[in-house]
Order: C-alpha cells, then structure tokens, then sequence
C-alpha cells in the first residue's frame, strides 16, 4: 500500500527528533549496557543510524538489483525473504559500534545532513537499494519503522518510558500491520485473544 507522502515526511522528522532526544538521555556510563539481542546501546545506536547513512548511499546509487518495489510492505518482505540478513545486521552493527566514539555528536551532523537532502529530493525519487528500486517515500517509511523501533529499544534499554509521536506511531502501525496477517492483530487488539508467542513480523 502507498503511504501518504506528507504525513511519511512528517514521522520520519518526528522520529528523527525522538531517536536524538533519546541518544542525549543516554547516561555516560550506559554506552556498555546490553541494549538488544548480542547489541549494546551503542551498536544498537550505530546500527540504527543507518537509516540515515542509506539514504545518503542509496540516493546517489546506480540500481544493484533490477528490481522495482511497490512500496514499503514490498521491501520489506524481499529483504526478509534473505535467510541469512539477520546474522549480517547482527555483525554490521557490533562493527559500527566499535567506530561510533562520539554517539550524539555524530548522530547530530548525520541526521542534519539527511534531513536536508531529504527536503531537497521528490517524493518520487528512485532509491536504488540493495534490494531494488523504490520510491523516496516509501523507503523513508521504512527508515521511519527502523528509527521508532530502536528508537524504543533504546529507551527500554536507559530505562525510559517508552515514547514515539503520534505521527510516528501511525505510519509504523500501518508499515508493520502490512506484513502481518490481520486476523490475529484484530483479536489481539479488542482484547479477544494474545499474540502467538514470539509473534513478530520482522523476524
């Protein structure tokens, strides 16, 4: 499903400020606690920073793979059709980890460097990511999911209640309630049933 351009424009924004305000909470003794999985806060920072870093990548990228997506459900499901994606986001964010020695102050100039592009680039504009070609749009909904989900593990992680804008949270639940099936979310919701154990759309 397409998704409202202004509207993802507008959480992928909030999320940003959300995801930055959360990296200036971080205590300094903190960078080292266990955040998500084999992560600590500080891989899971770096690696969340990449929603910002492919952007930049992807917008200036000759297409790797001829494959046109339709949107933001599209992507999602091609790239967890890889069995083996996990293990490699897994390793990539444990090595830039390693490099991130200034978390905030780095985070500050990436994310203001791609917001700006961003503002300068049509809704329509083809990312050419590794896993095809889609529209700017429809991968900032993507890049919108990625920053909000860490975004609240990192929270979890400082001990901060967890906390996304409204906006934000809207484009996430219409992103994710894509890739699942609706029945269960249906029960789930008007308190009729719990989620299956270890339910998650992204696994």
């Amino acid at each position: 499903m397409l998704h409202d351009p202004a509207q993802v424009r507008d959480a992928f924004e909030q999320a940003s400020q959300t995801f930055l305000d959360t990296l200036r909470d971080v205590p300094d003794d903190a960078w080292s606690r266990p955040a998500l999985g084999e992560w600590s806060v500080r891989d899971l920072a770096a690696h969340t920073l990449r929603s910002y870093s492919t952007i930049e990548q992807y917008l200036s990228a000759e297409p790797a793979v001829d494959h046109p997506m339709a949107d933001a459900g599209e992507y999602y499901r091609t790239v967890l059709a890889d069995s083996s994606i996990h293990a490699s986001v897994r390793q990539r964010g444990q090595e830039a980890g390693r490099a991130l020695t200034d978390p905030v102050g780095m985070a500050e100039v990436l994310a203001q460097r791609v917001l700006v592009l961003v503002a300068g680039a049509a809704d329509d504009e083809v990312i050419n990511s590794f896993a095809g070609q889609i529209t700017l749009s429809e991968y900032l909904a993507t890049r919108t999911v990625e920053l909000a989900v860490h975004t609240l593990d990192l929270q979890r992680a400082i001990g901060r209640r967890p906390a996304l804008t409204v906006d934000t949270g809207a484009v996430v639940l219409q992103v994710l309630g894509e890739l699942a099936s609706p029945e269960p979310l249906i029960l789930a919701l008007t308190g009729r049933a719990a989620l299956p154990d270890g339910f998650n759309v992204l696994g």
